[in-house]
């Protein structure tokens, strides 16, 4: 059977409604970009979900891996309302911008959290953590503060519970390719 290539634009389209349906009133900007080999969508906004929230919606529309191992790119191909399709981003980039009042929340969170091994530092502010004067300052075994509230801040999420997005939901993944080691794992998985 032949899939169905969906350009990236329209894998734009199909990823803005999946994430406005999962994540309601959240705002995302989500641009494609097409490039000599390739093509991708870049997700952003600010706050709200954390990462692997976002990434658990949006990634349902990649329609290529990558194995390091072989420096090789392959195909994903997944069933859309019935049909085998190729998303045609490649990768989808999800990232997350801060507002100093979230910044503020984290750092809050983990002075409260090392309460004992903070006693000699000083609470830095947004500004300090932006402008990277938290490195350096060792809290806990190996780890420095700006680390601490780099955790911090990618844990949170203004939602325990994502909504179910009826774009999302429609489709369903097949595989990949096959080609390299992961995707042989992921065909064997398949089987």
């Amino acid at each position: 059977m032949v899939a169905k290539y969906l350009s990236c634009a329209d894998t734009a389209k199909m990823v803005r409604q999946a994430l406005k349906e999962a994540f309601p009133g959240v705002k995302f900007s989500v641009r494609s970009d097409t490039y000599s080999g390739g093509a991708s969508i870049n997700v952003r906004w600010i706050d709200g979900p954390n990462g692997a929230q976002v990434e658990a919606v949006a990634k349902t529309f990649q329609g290529a891996y990558f194995d390091g191992s072989q420096d090789y790119q392959g195909n994903t191909y997944a069933m859309l309302d019935g049909q085998v399709v190729n998303f045609g981003a490649d990768f989808i980039f999800c990232n997350r911008d801060y507002s100093d009042a979230f910044v503020e929340a984290a750092i809050g969170a983990v002075f409260r959290r090392y309460a004992g091994n903070l006693k000699e530092v000083q609470r830095p502010t947004a500004e300090d953590w932006k402008a990277g004067r938290c490195c350096y300052i060792h809290v806990v075994g190996n780890y420095d503060l700006r680390d601490l509230i780099w955790q911090q801040l990618a844990k949170r999420s203004d939602r325990l519970k994502v909504e179910q997005s009826k774009t999302a939901g429609r489709v369903i993944y097949l595989g990949n390719d096959g080609y390299s080691d992961i995707g042989a794992l992921n065909a064997e998985a398949l089987a």
